[in-house]
């Protein structure tokens, strides 16, 4: 049982450190987070992700009006033109999207989004537009009690029931910059929305139609704008991963400018290249691509356009989605050579650029340093306002910031032989912090074990037995005090030499000096002590039974 006890005793210390050290790794474990959930721009920490960060504000939302009329026969001779009103037409909008590709105000996108053909769909949206007017002018003017309803007419006038002519006059097109680059506005409708956020295109400047490559590149009448680089599409190969941005139509569940104006992100993967009958090159796709997303990039891992979102086929099973495709960006890069572009990133994008690789590294400082570049961007570019998230995040992150102040060189600077790792000197600090609680909660568990630990018992021959063999058989010398056998008061005691204790001449060890040698008696060990010790003061042996 007493040795049970011991045990547990002895246990109780290292099992408290083994706790403290448990609580120190998760603490420590914890602070590696550098940032927080809600940091905005998700994982900046991934290349790819910031990539597409940065491309992400370039990409704008193409509406293009298309008026139209429609002509209707009604038998016997009779022909009527929709809408009735002088000079008046059903405007058709068509949704796309589009890239800044120089910082001058050209983009790039689809050619069927800005020159939609005159198809099938365009005059099943005209149908749609002019059915309840036709539906009301039969109504009116038939004899006879059966009423028709728009839906009726539109069945009419696919089925070609009802003969009609539909024309289309030139269209006008429209650029919305999106939230991603000017934040919320709030906006209760487009009329509404803040000055410089929509701007009409002044003209389409190369386009190949969309039986052929389906690419053009219209302008704007906007100077030093944000603009995303073309890739090499030659790079592209069956498997990769590609990231396409654009204003899905299913994603529209409101009217709301902001909602609209929102684009939205799909990873897609690349399922083969072909090569159109125009012998146009093309890349097959599978992911979530839909209408609205055409003439939005296609962008690889570095934030590239490699490909222009183009034209998909039904899938033939009555589901939503076919296979897509899209137009190569080699198409693009003849009619940027043909029309003699400076894709140059501009002053916007370089600073836009440099404040987000700033905010996405872990360099000493860059918290604050990258708050300031972006107070700098938004003063510059005050429309530019979807980055007062990325500043107001740096700039909470700045306060509790530990920047080392640099000192300027007296001579030339020496290189660094190798590059260093950037230092989080939070978790430095918190590291320090953690190490020095830990050696001294161990000092103070050591300083309890040692005070647990039971005494051993002095080795025979020793000093320390020696010591105590003396204080032990004459208590009374040391205190001057007469010696009860001998009557006499003995002298101090001799401290023993640490060169060795002198011999006797009779070689049985060392005798003590003084008055009293004469009342010493042989022990059987050999060594002479008094007669009322406990302990030979020469070997610490115990006193016989027989004293």
């Amino acid at each position: 049982m007493h040795q049970t006890n011991v045990s547990l005793t002895n246990s109780r210390p290292i099992y408290y450190l083994l706790l403290v050290v448990g609580m120190l790794c998760a603490l420590c474990a914890g602070s590696q987070h550098a940032y927080a959930d809600s940091m905005p721009g998700g994982t900046v920490s991934d290349p790819a992700v910031r990539a597409v960060d940065i491309v992400q504000p370039a990409v704008v939302r193409i509406i293009t009006a298309v008026p139209g009329q429609l002509s209707v026969h009604f038998p016997p001779s009779k022909d009527v033109t929709f809408p009735q009103q002088s000079n008046g037409t059903y405007e058709i909008d068509l949704s796309g999207s589009g890239t800044f590709i120089t910082s001058q105000g050209d983009i790039l996108t689809a050619d069927h989004v800005v020159s939609p053909p005159k198809n099938q769909e365009m005059n099943s949206a005209l149908y749609t537009r002019a059915a309840q007017d036709i539906a009301n002018y039969i109504n009116t003017n038939q004899k006879g009690s059966t009423q028709v309803t728009s839906d009726q007419v539109v069945q009419q006038l696919s089925s070609g029931q009802l003969k009609s002519t539909p024309t289309f006059q030139s269209p006008s097109i429209s650029v919305f910059l999106s939230t991603a680059y000017t934040g919320l506005t709030n906006a209760t409708d487009f009329k509404s929305l803040p000055s410089g956020v929509g701007v009409n295109v002044d003209k389409i400047e190369k386009e190949s139609p969309s039986d052929q490559q389906d690419t053009a590149i219209i302008h704007v009448p906007i100077t030093d704008t944000l603009s995303v680089p073309l890739g090499d599409s030659t790079n592209v190969h069956p498997q990769d991963k590609l990231t396409i941005i654009g204003f899905p139509g299913n994603a529209d569940v409101s009217k709301a400018p902001d909602s609209l104006l929102t684009s939205s992100l799909n990873q897609i993967y690349v399922s083969s290249l072909k090569t159109s009958n125009s012998g146009a090159p093309l890349i097959q796709v599978g992911g979530n691509v839909e209408q609205g997303d055409s003439g939005g990039p296609a962008l690889d891992n570095n934030g590239n356009i490699v490909g222009i979102v183009s034209f998909g086929t039904l899938n033939t099973s009555g589901g939503q989605n076919g296979t897509s495709f899209l137009q190569a960006s080699s198409s693009a890069q003849s009619m940027i050579k043909a029309l003699n572009l400076d894709t140059k990133a501009g002053k916007q994008q370089t600073q836009w650029s440099q404040a987000f690789n700033t905010y996405a590294t872990n360099n000493a400082g860059h918290w604050g340093q990258s708050q300031q570049e972006f107070a700098n961007l938004q003063k510059n570019y005050p429309v530019f306002k979807a980055i007062q998230s990325f500043q107001n995040y740096a700039q909470q992150q700045a306060k509790n910031e530990h920047v080392v102040p640099t000192r300027k060189p007296t001579s030339t600077p020496i290189q660094p032989t190798s590059k260093k790792t950037p230092v989080a000197w939070q978790a430095i600090a918190l590291t320090i912090g953690a190490v020095l609680v830990l050696l001294l909660l161990v000092g103070v568990l050591f300083m309890a074990a040692l005070r647990q630990r039971p005494k051993s018992k002095p080795k025979k021959g020793s000093a320390a037995s020696e010591q105590q063999a003396l204080a032990a058989a004459a208590p009374a010398a040391d205190k001057g005090q007469p010696d009860p056998a001998s009557g006499t008061t003995p002298a101090p005691p001799v401290t023993p030499s640490t060169s060795g204790s002198p011999t006797s001449q009779s070689g049985q060890g060392s005798l003590p000096v003084g008055q009293n040698t004469l009342s010493l008696k042989a022990w059987p060990c050999g060594h002479m002590n008094r007669p009322n010790a406990r302990f030979c003061s020469i070997c610490g042996e115990p006193a016989p039974d027989d004293m």
